[in-house]
């Protein structure tokens, strides 16, 4: 009996396993640092638009990034344990395979979630969105400025806008949106919009 065929066959399917697995680890251990170095540069390349007076990612978008990228890992390795146990047959097999193209459209969509503040207005486009959303300084009908208190310490926290459609938008009140802030209160002040600060 001629087995070469088949000894073949099944050490590419080894060396295919063992790549995978490789692959997916690798995904896993860098989903703490690899969205910082790709998010950024790939929004700022595609989408920020000249005159921004801020622009950037919201914290959750890193978060999602990283979640996304560690599911997908770890469904490689899943769909490779169960291809090799070959033990839960096809129901399993479809479980993994939503799991990680699941995964894969949420790693994939966290890169269109961004948001901005510029002279024409506020703009922001959500995880689950392919349409970036406009409002201008006229159709925003509240503008608050949340304060936290930890140990008796406070800080700023959010500013969260109330558009005219009923719809809200938060901005965390990081090192960038303090860079925008004069600018943002002068077209608040200028289209009679007053800033409520409060603590949460």
């Amino acid at each position: 009996m001629n087995t070469s065929g088949y000894t073949i066959t099944k050490k590419q399917k080894t060396d295919m396993n063992q790549i995978l697995v490789t692959t997916a680890i690798i995904l896993i251990l860098s989903a703490i640092f690899v969205p910082i170095f790709l998010l950024s540069p790939f929004q700022a390349q595609f989408y920020r638009v000249t005159g921004t007076w801020v622009f950037e990612a919201p914290k959750s978008a890193y978060l999602t990034f990283s979640f996304a990228l560690v599911a997908v890992g770890v469904f490689m390795i899943a769909g490779v344990w169960l291809h090799s146990a070959e033990k839960f047959g096809k129901l399993g097999k479809m479980i993994v395979g939503i799991g990680f193209t699941a995964s894969l459209a949420t790693l994939i969509l966290s890169f269109d979630y961004y948001h901005y503040i510029d002279k024409n207005g506020v703009h922001f486009n959500p995880l689950f969105s392919l349409e970036e959303k406009h409002y201008t300084w006229t159709e925003i009908k509240q503008a608050r400025q949340t304060v936290k208190n930890e140990m008796g310490i406070m800080s700023d926290d959010k500013l969260i806008f109330t558009f005219n459609d009923g719809t809200s938008y938060s901005y965390l009140l990081n090192d960038n949106i303090r860079k925008a802030r004069i600018a943002t209160y002068f077209e608040l002040e200028e289209h009679g919009v007053e800033l409520i600060r409060e603590t949460e």
